[in-house]
């Protein structure tokens, strides 16, 4: 009897003979081996021999196993009332590769080291023999499995579920990989693509820590140009550039004992990383125009979707500054590989936009045969779009395709009958983000008329604190338009927009009991940069530039 044991994150193999299974050394094989996360695959003409040393009232009959069923479906049958139950399941394929596929498929996407253990009866000896061949390649590690023993540490009752959404494989162990770097003090680095929640992974670092409690301050590293991101991180001395009209703290100092999250940390340049690695391995900073150095005490958890070893390759990203950030590494995995968390993920974002209209098990079905290239973000936002545009509904595959429908015809007019590839996509978004950018540089302007012409401690109190808000609300929006770089198709812009962006968020520190100051900045530095960008954008826009 040839049988393969599918243990922890491996296979071992071996041929037994029947005899293998008789009396007690069955028993004592079974009692070694067949355990949570194991896998048994026989013959099912060894069936006979083996059926009758099974305790049946132990074990839960899964039945026959048909051509288009799904292992994972069939395993987890009745799994909510016998849970704890080992799994017994005859596997009737037409084709050896049918089953390899749907095995595998198992093993990469569903396999879960804490589930029951199954015994699966294959109807084909040559299905065995592939299975052995396959099996053979990967060795299972002696002991118990390292990433069993990780998932275990999670304290029982925690609540980081309730968070980070998602009950699958890969779900539990990025929670068990936050938990850990909690415990730590040393940096993270989280990789993972746009929409995963990188900085959601941050947070949760943050919140379960031990130390560095103090605060969380938050930098997207593409958002600014080179010379102002070094002010913002190290700070400066007054009159040690344009616009330093005063001493600035910077971000590591103002975290000091707290936690800084550098978002988007493949974007720095070759400069900015070789002062952040001295901040981090000498625990002291330097501000811009100063002589002197600042001792600091605080964590970085840092985050990319970049591919850093690519850029170690290409010269473009610090090795040093890699192997310092990445002796904790979180992966936060796209949803194409945890499609199972989509339903439930789903139906959490869907209930906080609290719409009467329930989430049927058909459309569930539907968002997990989906891709999602835009991860979380992008089923964020498709359900908005839902809720939005139709609300009060149970939503239907049909709301989907109509808002995509409608997507790609908007996109298709932008391009003025231009072929719909991927680079006229890129012109048309690049200009609808160019008016965009202009029109908040405008709204900007108009709530800062009363600082240029000097009414504003005129205004009431609640009037003064409106027109600081909806600056900060403005400029978040600016500052969510310059997180993809690409769609500007101009760099000078790009850097002049995020250049003003900085100046007015800095100078809001002058409202309300000094607006005179910021009167000085817009007239010294914000109304001709504001000029600069308005006639760049025109350039643009009216034909000097095709987009």
């Amino acid at each position: 009897m040839q049988v393969i044991i599918f243990k922890n994150t491996g296979f071992e193999t071996g041929p037994f003979s029947a005899a293998d299974w008789e009396g007690e050394k069955i028993q004592r094989h079974f009692n070694e081996t067949f355990h949570e996360g194991t896998i048994l695959v026989i013959k099912k003409s060894d069936f006979q021999v083996l059926t009758s040393r099974i305790d049946h009232g132990r074990m839960l009959n899964c039945g026959i196993k048909r051509p288009k069923i799904e292992l994972f479906r069939a395993l987890k049958f009745d799994q909510h009332n016998n849970k704890d139950l080992p799994r017994r399941i005859i596997a009737d394929y037409a084709t050896p590769g049918a089953f390899k596929r749907s095995f595998f498929r198992f093993f990469h996407h569903h396999y879960d080291p804490s589930r029951p253990p199954c015994i699966l009866f294959v109807t084909d000896d040559r299905v065995n023999e592939l299975m052995k061949l396959a099996g053979s390649q990967v060795k299972s590690p002696v002991g118990k499995d390292p990433i069993s023993q990780l998932l275990a540490g999670i304290p029982k009752g925690d609540k980081m579920g309730d968070v980070y959404i998602g009950d699958s494989f890969v779900s539990r162990l990025t929670r068990s990989m936050i938990y850990k770097a909690a415990r730590a003090e040393s940096p993270v680095l989280i990789l993972g693509e746009s929409g995963t929640g990188k900085e959601l992974l941050a947070r949760l670092v943050y919140d379960y820590s031990l130390k560095y409690k103090k605060d969380f301050k938050p930098i997207n590293c593409s958002s600014l140009p080179d010379e102002l991101l070094e002010s913002e991180l190290f700070g400066h001395k007054k009159g040690s550039f344009t616009g330093a009209s005063q001493d600035k703290v910077g971000l590591l100092e103002a975290a000091n004992k707290g936690t800084v999250f550098l978002d988007e940390i493949g974007d720095l340049s070759l400069q900015n990383q070789a002062k952040l690695l001295r901040a981090i391995e000498e625990k002291e900073i330097r501000p811009v125009g100063s002589n002197e150095t600042i001792k600091i005490e605080v964590r970085l958890i840092a985050a990319t979707n970049r591919n850093l070893a690519s850029m170690m390759k290409q010269k473009t990203f610090r090795e040093d500054l890699y192997y310092r950030l990445n002796s904790l590494t979180i992966f936060a995995p796209p949803l194409r590989e945890h499609p199972d968390d989509i339903p439930v993920i789903a139906s959490a974002i869907w209930a906080k936009l609290e719409q009467p209209g329930k989430l049927s098990a058909d459309f569930l079905s539907y968002l997990k045969a989906y891709s999602w290239p835009g991860n979380v973000r992008e089923l964020k936002t498709i359900l908005q779009a839902i809720s939005d545009l139709f609300g009060g509904i149970s939503p239907g595959p049909e709301h989907i395709e109509a808002i995509r429908a409608y997507q790609k015809k908007t996109l298709a007019e932008s391009s003025a009958g231009e072929e719909d590839d991927f680079h006229h996509l890129i012109r048309a978004q690049s200009r609808n983000r160019i008016i965009e950018a202009q029109n908040i540089l405008r709204d900007i302007k108009v709530a800062l008329r009363p600082v240029i012409h000097d009414k504003f401690p005129g205004l009431e109190p609640e009037k003064q604190k409106e027109t600081r808000e909806l600056i900060i609300l403005e400029l978040e929006r600016l500052e969510n338009l310059c997180r993809e770089p690409i769609f500007f198709r101009n760099r000078h812009l790009f850097d002049h927009i995020k250049r003003f962006r900085y100046l007015v968020d800095k100078s809001l520190g002058y409202l309300p009991h000094a607006p005179g100051e910021l009167k000085r900045t817009w007239q010294t530095d914000l109304e001709p940069l504001h000029v600069s960008i308005d006639e760049e954008i025109y350039s643009l826009i009216w034909g000097k530039m095709d987009l």
